[in-house]
């Protein structure tokens, strides 16, 4: 059961520890599984944990009982890795014995406990880590907000410049904006030692900022200022902030800190402004929020066209229209191309740029050699940046087929954002990419864990629970996503596919119906409409399918390599078209 000799007696007694907790006492059925499985390795008898077994023994089925109608045996077997795995993270944190199944086997893996393994989605504390939660805006005007949000986004990506220093990105501070806050608590969940909090009050002339950076261990202040400035002194309040706080830590950094660490890209405060609102419209990530955000960025850039984060910023806003397929890749793409370029031209050393300029080329014009040089680069330029590990890992790595290498990638983006909701669902969807579904599904509830209403998250469970052949499970929560998407097409394309795979043809019908009606209004995807015709007209998937590669949609790339497509895969039309992109 593992490397190191574990007695059957410590192991019977991990047993017994973790179904007396409060996690197991009132799960029976979980219970008995786990009992029987680890008996049985116990007893040398591990190669006798089938499915078929299983369902006999310890869910009473009879001898007429055909794992592949019935899929108890594989559900309850990824409810009781989820189980455990919260035991773990909770009631068996400092437990010495591990139990685990990994997955592809019912056979259970019992292990020493030591300060490598992780149960918790929080990382381990780390005294050189600290998180800065937006700053709360005191201003009379709301519509201030997005100056406070402005000022912890640009503090955040000053320090992720500091050798030495693991600062955790913006999104999963922003998981704490508004809410009630214990120290300690958002300390375990990041993984830091160090957490800075604030204040800003704002008026026309002039601003006050308080910042206070508190020792999460016991709460304590390590330091504490406030600055009432002009308002046009934003950018040597930042400068002074960032420096203090790298002096209170005491952190030994390779960079001199006496240098600035916040570079000033505008000397005009008008664009800087609306370069945060555009900031503060993107980080909605809404089809709304990207449009707005373009506004703003047109807006800084006339009043400064040599703004290279406004330009980086605009290309971004494109290919995230792009990716969410209500604008026709081929009408888009080469505005974010310009933009990105346009940024680079302006500074060469913008790592935002570079991962823009990655993602295009990569998504869009399939240019392989040039994507992985300008991820490369960007990460040269600042590997503390999540988002290009999290698109290198996922838009690049994932769609050549190094899954390994993606997930990596996505690991480390993970361990600087470690509530990212995305890029926990991206996780989970290599995982799927690797055929490991019950492992993408642990990812999946993990992020529903924190936001049940996360309709990407949904929609991923909901397709994973299709690979497993769980159609109602699937139908279910692809309704489900449907409810909370406000009329988006996606959830309706992909419910059709669910529909076609568990034979209900005249809901499928229904649907493509209906998608096909639509889509004479407005833009719908030919590849989103593909997906509506799988399991029910080849002919229809691959004529679609070829014509969202001409449009160059940006989820073409993961193609070869999505298990969407295995009914399909080795047909003479799709190897032509995989060839066609290089993929």
């Amino acid at each position: 059961m593992s490397h190191v000799q574990i007695s059957a007696e410590s192991v019977r007694t991990q047993v017994g520890k973790i179904l007396a907790s409060s996690s197991f006492c009132r799960s029976e059925r979980l219970a008995r599984f786990l009992n029987f499985a680890v008996e049985q390795v116990l007893q040398g008898r591990a190669d006798h944990l089938k499915e078929f077994v299983i369902g006999v023994e310890v869910f009473d089925k009879t001898e007429k009982y055909d794992p592949r109608m019935d899929p108890i045996v594989r559900v309850e077997a990824r409810r009781l890795r989820e189980k455990l795995r919260k035991y773990y993270e909770t009631e068996g944190r400092d437990d010495s014995l591990a139990i685990d199944f990994p997955t592809g086997t019912y056979a259970p893996v019992v292990k020493h406990r030591d300060a490598s393994d992780q149960w918790s989605p929080g990382a381990r504390r780390d005294d050189s880590a600290i998180a800065i939660l937006p700053f709360a805006n005191l201003s009379s005007e709301p519509d201030n907000e997005y100056f406070s949000d402005g000022l912890t986004e640009e503090l955040i990506n000053a320090l992720t410049k500091v050798d030495g220093l693991r600062v955790v990105a913006w999104s999963s501070s922003f998981q704490f904006k508004g809410k009630a806050r214990d120290i300690r608590r958002i300390a375990e969940q990041l993984g830091v030692r160090a957490i800075l909090e604030g204040s800003v009050r704002r008026t026309c002339e002039r601003m006050r900022i308080t910042a206070q950076l508190l020792d999460a261990n016991d709460g304590h202040y390590i330091w504490s200022e406030s600055y009432e400035r002009a308002a046009a002194d934003v950018f040597a309040v930042q400068d002074e902030i960032s420096s203090a706080i790298v002096y209170a830590l005491r952190t030994k950094l390779a960079r001199t800190v006496g240098k600035p660490l916040v570079k000033r890209y505008t000397e005009n405060l008008q664009a800087y402004h609306l370069y945060l609102k555009g900031r503060f419209h993107w980080n909605k990530r809404t089809e709304e929020g990207f449009y707005k955000s373009l506004g703003y960025y047109e807006q800084a850039i006339r009043i400064d066209p040599n703004y290279a984060p406004a330009y980086a910023g605009m290309a971004d806003a494109y290919i995230m229209l792009a990716r969410h397929g209500v604008v026709r890749a081929h009408d888009i793409m080469h505005k974010a191309k310009a933009a990105a370029v346009r940024a680079l031209d302006i500074d060469p050393a913008l790592s935002e740029a570079h991962v823009s300029m990655g993602s295009i080329t990569a998504s869009y014009e399939w240019n392989w050699l040039t994507a992985e040089h300008h991820f490369r680069r960007a990460l040269e330029l600042n590997s503390s940046y999540p988002t290009a590990h999290h698109w290198f890992g996922y838009d690049y790595l994932a769609a050549r087929g190094r899954l390994d290498e993606a997930l990596a990638e996505l690991s480390h983006a993970h361990h600087l954002d470690p509530l990212s909701l995305i890029i926990t669902t991206c996780q989970g969807t290599v995982y799927d990419l690797m055929r490991d579904h019950e492992r993408a599904l642990g990812h999946y509830q993990r992020v529903l864990e924190l936001d049940p209403v996360f309709v990407r998250a949904l929609l991923s469970a909901a397709r994973s629970y299709l690979h497993l052949e769980m159609y109602e499970d699937a139908i279910a929560t692809f309704e489900k996503a449907r409810q909370l998407s406000g009329g988006s097409p996606v959830p309706l394309a992909l419910l059709a596919h669910a529909y076609n795979l568990a034979g209900r043809e005249s809901d499928g019908a229904r649907l493509r119906a209906q998608l096909e009606q639509c889509s004479k209004g407005y833009y719908i995807s030919p590849y989103l409409l593909a997906r509506a015709y799988l399991g029910f007209d080849d002919n229809r998937v691959f004529e679609l399918l070829e014509k969202a590669a001409e449009e160059r949609d940006p989820r073409m790339v993961h193609l070869n390599v999505s298990p969407v497509f295995d009914s399909v895969h080795n047909h003479a039309r799709f190897c032509a078209l995989v060839d066609r992109m290089g993929v």
